[in-house]
């Protein structure tokens, strides 16, 4: 027992989480012989067999499953610990790791970095910009920008604003295509549609319900890939309107018709509120995004 090691639970959560060694190691910034490394000695240093291996990658075994439960409960008090001896600096300083929302992080945030570094040079941001859920309470990010409100009682939730919606087409399309007169015209020209994942959103639900299934020519869950594909003429979307008034190429359609909203949310772990650096980062963050999203017509 005392050849256990916090590398060693560390690594097999991980494994636990993604369900094959090689999808742990992506996660890890590892290898696969690495992550089977540790997770080997773990269970030797155990004296149980943490997982049944197969073709279809990991599974639990009885034993594993409450061992990864406690490992859980253990990765939660280490993460706490880190931010406790972390925090207290007078200066903004270190590395924040953020979780952002595709769209808002390369369009709307990146472009204004520069105000940030300038106020705060001695702070290194991370960027994470994706459509997957960062864990707070396991420590995967320091700070994160969500459109749901997050339910864990542990972390501080701040609401920036409705990220409004429309309907879009770039001036290159109405060139190639025209514009759609009326919602019922919409039918008979190229859509750009939600990825598998994002489907169900309603705004893509009402842009199904109005679109031909022959005219979708391109789908993606990436906000950025629908984005460019509507800037660069490919068809007719739905996009967020902080984007949209980023490019001057996008014509607004049926400004009368009221798409779902989504609620933007400013996140991160009671934990951290006392240090500078996420303070400054919080800070800029809402004042950034609460004016675009307040401002957005």
């Amino acid at each position: 027992m005392n050849s256990m090691n916090w590398d060693g639970f560390r690594y097999f959560i991980a494994a636990a989480e993604a369900g094959s060694l090689s999808a742990a190691a992506n996660v890890l910034s590892s290898n696969q012989s690495t992550v089977g490394r540790h997770i080997d000695a773990l269970e030797s240093a155990l004296g149980v067999k943490l997982f049944q291996r197969s073709v279809k990658g990991l599974r639990l075994t009885e034993e594993g499953q409450a061992v990864f439960e406690q490992a859980q409960s253990m990765q939660g008090t280490v993460v706490k610990i880190q931010r406790t001896v972390q925090g207290g600096e007078a200066t903004a300083r270190g590395t924040v790791r953020l979780s952002l929302p595709e769209g808002l992080g390369l369009e709307v945030l990146i472009p204004v970095l520069d105000d940030f570094y300038q106020q705060y040079p001695e702070v290194k941001l991370v960027f994470n910009v994706s459509a997957t859920t960062a864990n707070l309470t396991q420590g995967e990010a320091d700070v994160a920008v969500r459109l749901f409100r997050p339910e864990e009682s542990d972390l501080v939730v701040k609401y920036l604003g409705d990220m409004r919606l429309g309907l879009y087409a770039a001036k290159d399309y109405e060139k190639n295509y025209g514009l759609p007169k009326q919602l019922r015209d919409i039918r008979k020209h190229k859509v750009i549609t939600y990825g598998e994942h994002l489907s169900i959103l309603p705004e893509n639900q009402w842009l199904l319900d109005h679109s031909d299934e022959k005219k979708r020519i391109l789908c993606s869950d990436s906000t950025a890939t629908r984005f460019r594909a509507a800037v660069s003429g490919v068809g007719v979307s739905v996009q967020p309107e902080v984007l949209a008034q980023t490019s001057a190429d996008l014509v607004r359609l049926f400004r009368s018709v009221k798409l779902p909203a989504h609620k933007v949310w400013l996140v991160y772990h009671q934990d951290l509120r006392h240090m500078s650096r996420i303070r400054a980062v919080v800070g800029f963050i809402a004042d950034r995004l609460g004016d675009v999203l307040q401002g957005s017509r």
